[in-house]
């Protein structure tokens, strides 16, 4: 997930703020770091010696490193706080989309709650050109999970996704909210087979599905049996 104008801002206030019982730090004043990409301490030291440290580094600053600088500046920030808890506060702080804003269906989430047990229309249906006199293509997965692909995206692409309230996720383990989830924070969907024709992922490639693509195999997630989540 890359950073958004919300985090950079929060880069901004918390950069500049200080305190008397600050640690030592060579630069004064506030500073904004801008840049898309992930929040580490790596990537934050590297962007804070391109942006602030290098261009402002001045004799005050002889023998400290970029990554010393920056820790300084953060634990004489208001709230102190280091490197790996501030960019934790950058990620709980992006704005978030409710998992039932993806496919628009019903608040209760049935449609998404039948998906991952593998029973909604998305896994069922396969491309024909059966149904229809005229010969076209029905049941075209393309189009009918176009709000997946849109979401992926669009929104998904700046902001984080709300995990799923569901049972099929329910465990011993909670979110940073306090609700039950699974232990591992992922979901893995399993194709078994190529149920739409000429979309270059699979062997289905040739006409439509009903004439040349009958249990054919999909190109990603194939051949997956079983998966043994302690190993």
């Amino acid at each position: 997930m890359k950073i958004s104008t919300r985090a950079l801002a929060y880069i901004s206030i918390l950069a500049g703020a200080s305190s008397t019982a600050a640690a030592e730090k060579c630069l004064s004043g506030s500073f904004i770091l801008e840049y898309e990409g992930d929040c580490d301490r790596e990537t934050l030291v590297e962007v804070f010696n391109d942006q602030v440290f290098g261009p402002a580094k001045s004799s005050a600053c002889d023998g400290v490193t970029a990554e010393e600088e920056l820790v300084a500046q953060l634990a004489a920030a208001v709230p102190s706080t280091t490197i790996e808890e501030f960019c934790a506060n950058i990620y709980k702080s992006q704005p978030e989309v409710p998992f039932t804003d993806i496919l628009k269906k019903d608040e209760n989430m049935t449609y998404e709650k039948a998906f991952f047990l593998g029973h909604s229309s998305l896994q069922e249906e396969v491309e024909t050109t059966y149904e229809r006199e005229d010969g076209q293509a029905t049941s075209v997965l393309k189009e009918d999970g176009e709000l997946v692909r849109a979401h992926y995206q669009g929104s998904a692409q700046t902001k984080k996704t709300e995990w799923p309230k569901l049972p099929n996720f329910a465990s011993s383990g909670t979110d940073s909210h306090g609700q039950p989830t699974c232990t591992t924070s992922a979901a893995m969907c399993c194709w078994t087979k190529d149920r739409q024709a000429a979309d270059n992922n699979g062997n289905c490639n040739r006409n439509t599905y009903s004439q040349n693509c009958v249990d054919k195999d999909p190109g990603d997630n194939t051949n997956l049996c079983f998966v043994d989540l302690e190993r």
